[in-house]
């Protein structure tokens, strides 16, 4: 029986398991093939999340010289002594669905998460920035779309967080049955490039045999064809597009005669140059429910089990000038490769029945209303409608009321779209295919079935105008009812260029010019925000609409979307575990003190990961959002704060008695500036007959006595 081990590296989202590894262990257990499948990029997290770890760098940082008190690396050095011994409960929050529900304890919980990936990164003994609150793994110095310094980098220890990890406890569980006949890595993030291909170069140097996958390898396919020294250094073959086949046809050559040129989809090197074998469409409808067995299912980092599924591969629009996703699909003749609504059904059905899973996450790249509809209908039929879901979708006029409440009947809590623009000619330009009126309409439905959504746009278009930009920030300024819930979300933001798009492959057309060379890297995924567009926008232009965008926005949204931190948890993970906890229900908490005259009573706190230090009579409290210099005074009284007032007693006790207009808005002005940084939260009272009030610590008042 052949053996195989797949492994999905650093570098990636550590908060669920991912589909392409579940993927191909379906298609390759049913054919006799032994797959142990390994997330090093969870273990990796946990590994560096370690107190002992967290200790060594916080020792490594300590002995080096001392920054700036009052800059990042100043206030992190000041946490990191403590972050060993508050690790762990901050984990434990993230998975535990109590505290996880509660938005001011799960902000402290992943803060201090963050700051400890920060800490361990600080301390390499290299250059180097590994996260995960937004995904990174960088190396100074280093340009990963060059070959060159891959190859630098990649033998380079220093340069390898997880390096330990491999060594002590990864190589010798490998190496501990036996060896496997093959070892395949599936690289589907550009930050999963440096420590996917060092990790490949360490198992080739133990003599394991090395192939390569995913989305990443698939976006450079056609640059690997020209580079023989890439598979000298990383791998004997690569997949560049669908793997079930490849795999199962790769063993039986490595079985028999080991001619790969039968292997579909495949790039392997022949002395001194890179064979390509035909290319191989797989029949999607056809594949098996995906095969999640064997990964730590209860180690991810969300307070539930989430799990990915698909309705069909690729995009049934496919024609955004400004999207590569749907990139990897585009060997098929069809845009969108469907599976049948009952089939889809089953899968949802087996996954929930084999691993107690409630919460998935329908992964593709836009999900169609009438094909929704289907899936609903099946999930009925079957008595399943005790999961939660969410997805991406377009802002269609298929989103009907009938069809969200047939939806949130069987479960759909959040849907994600894309608007881009608000300005009609900006979306035809940019060929969206969607019609501005249809947009408020969808979201009042959802928002009537009690569907939360996020809506994504963007500034800075090839040939948009300031006039047509801030049509986009009007539409929000119009709608502004439908996103003053927590779970009703928005951002604006900058467009930036990938590969394998329009704007790419023809930037003359669209009157783009790139500023950053492009000629020699073989491995680039973008350009990023490094270009302009004549006629449009200048990236001044572009960073004032930004300003303007929160300085409109920020004030009718201050509820629970104060710009730019929200109280509802950002990744989609997250999001659909806390859309489903508060489905038919507002979250109490908020970002803002209400108006004077409302009844309800709140309770100040400091966010106890902040960090404070005393400036003789001033204290500087900073988080990662922010700092801001408090009188010492000030900050005493703040935490000391008794039990829970309402919002017009709050004011009061802080402006003192005799307090005047003038004095209670610099009062209101200045609480608002330390909620919105995440310095200071803000606690509605339980309700006593449903919520326990739960102790929580308090900042050190010690640092500004």
């Amino acid at each position: 029986m052949a053996r195989v081990a797949l492994i999905y590296p650093p570098g990636g989202d550590p908060r669920a398991p991912r589909l392409p590894l579940p993927a191909l262990a379906a298609a390759l257990r049913p054919a006799g093939v032994a797959v142990d499948l390994f997330d090093l990029d969870l273990e990796g997290v946990l590994a560096l999340l370690r107190p002992e770890r967290l200790r060594r760098a916080a020792a490594a940082l300590a002995a080096r010289p001392r920054p700036e008190p009052d800059s990042a690396l100043g206030r992190l050095a000041a946490l990191a002594p403590d972050l060993p011994d508050t690790i762990e409960d901050a984990l434990a929050t993230i998975r535990d669905p109590v505290r996880f529900a509660d938005p001011w304890r799960l902000n402290a919980a992943r803060e201090r998460i963050y700051d400890a990936l920060d800490l361990v990164s600080a301390a390499a003994p290299r250059r180097l920035r590994y996260q995960t609150e937004v995904l990174r793994y960088e190396v100074e110095g280093v340009d990963p779309s060059r070959l060159s310094d891959l190859l630098a980098v990649t033998a380079d220890p220093a340069a390898n967080l997880f390096e330990e990890h491999w060594s002590e406890e990864v190589f010798p569980r490998l190496e501990a049955g036996g060896a496997y006949d093959l070892v395949g890595i599936s690289l589907t993030l550009r930050w999963q490039l440096i420590p996917g291909l060092s990790l490949a170069r360490r198992l080739r140097a133990r003599g394991h045999r090395v192939v390569l996958g995913g989305t990443a390898i698939a976006k450079v396919g056609e640059a690997l064809a020209g580079c023989p020294a890439f598979f000298a250094a990383f791998a004997e073959a690569v997949v560049t597009r669908e793997g079930e086949a490849a795999m199962l046809a790769l063993l039986d050559a490595l079985a028999g005669d080991g001619d790969l040129g039968r292997v579909p989809n495949l790039l392997y090197r022949a002395g001194d140059r890179v064979v390509a074998t035909p290319t191989r469409v797989e029949d999607y409808a056809a594949n098996p429910t995906p095969d999640f067995d064997g990964l730590p299912l209860d180690r991810y980092l969300s307070p539930h089990l989430v799990l990915p599924v698909m309705l069909g591969k690729g995009c049934y629009h496919d024609e955004c000038s400004f999207c590569d996703i749907p990139f990897i699909n585009r060997i098929s003749p069809k845009r969108y490769r469907l599976r049948r609504p009952e089939t889809v059904a089953e899968d949802i059905d087996h996954l929930a029945e084999r691993h107690g899973c409630r919460h998935f996450l329908l992964a593709d790249e836009a999900l169609p209303p009438r094909v929704l509809g289907r899936v609903a209908e099946a999930l009925e039929a079957r008595g399943r409608t005790d999961c939660v879901f969410s997805g991406y979708a377009r802002l269609e006029p298929g989103f009907t009321r009938d069809l969200c409440d047939r939806l949130a009947r069987v479960g759909m809590r959040r849907l994600y779209f894309g608007l881009e623009s608000a300005d009609q000619d900006t979306l035809d330009r940019m060929r969206k295919g969607i019609r501005v009126e249809h947009a408020a309409p969808v979201l009042r439905h959802c928002r009537e079935a009690g569907i939360r959504f996020h809506v994504f746009s963007m500034v800075g278009f090839p040939g948009e105008t300031e006039a047509s930009a801030r049509r986009t920030l009007a539409f929000f300024e119009e709608n502004a009812e439908l996103f003053d819930d927590p779970g009703c979300t928005l951002d604006v933001h900058e467009l930036e260029i990938l590969t394998d798009t329009p704007y790419f492959a023809d930037p003359d057309a669209y009157g783009i010019r790139f500023l950053v060379p492009t000629e020699g890297r073989d491995f680039l995924f973008g350009v990023g925000t490094a270009w302009e567009s004549t006629p449009g926008l200048t990236r001044p232009q572009i960073a004032a609409l930004l300003d303007e965008a929160g300085a409109r926005l920020g004030p009718l949204l201050a509820r629970c979307h104060a710009w730019p931190p929200v109280l509802w948890p950002a990744p989609e993970e997250w999001a659909l575990c806390a859309a489903g906890a508060w489905f038919g229900r507002d979250l109490p908490d908020r970002l803002d003190l209400p108006g004077p005259a409302d009844p309800r009573r709140l309770r100040l706190a400091w966010n106890p990961a902040a960090w404070v230090r005393r400036e003789g009579g001033l204290c500087r409290i900073a988080s990662r959002r922010g700092a801001l210099v408090l009188d010492a005074e000030w900050f005493r009284r703040l935490g000391e704060t008794p039990g829970f007032r309402t919002s017009a007693e709050i004011l009061r006790d802080l402006a003192g008695p005799g307090a005047s207009p003038d004095d209670l808005r610099r009062t209101r002005d200045t609480l608002t500036a330390l909620l919105r940084q995440r310095l200071l939260e803000l606690h509605p009272e339980p309700e006593p007959a449903t919520e326990a009030q739960i102790p929580r610590p308090r900042l050190p008042e010690a640092a500004c006595a």
